[in-house]
């Protein structure tokens, strides 16, 4: 049988293991938006050269 301190201890193993894995998935989200907000800048960078280079008006189309 497993004693007090014994049952502490994996129970806190077991918690550790699940505080890694939380700070880990939160890190890939962030990464994830920092990701599509690069992405959707770049559109719309480009968008806007476009229009310069070739005098488009994307706004009445």
């Amino acid at each position: 049988m497993l004693k007090d301190k014994d049952k502490r201890s994996s129970f806190n193993g077991i918690l550790q293991g699940i505080e890694y894995y939380v700070v880990l998935l939160r890190f890939l989200l962030y990464l994830k938006i920092k990701t599509s907000e690069a992405r959707s800048t770049a559109f719309y960078k480009g968008l806007s050269e476009k229009s310069k280079v070739h005098g488009d008006d994307f706004k009445n189309r």
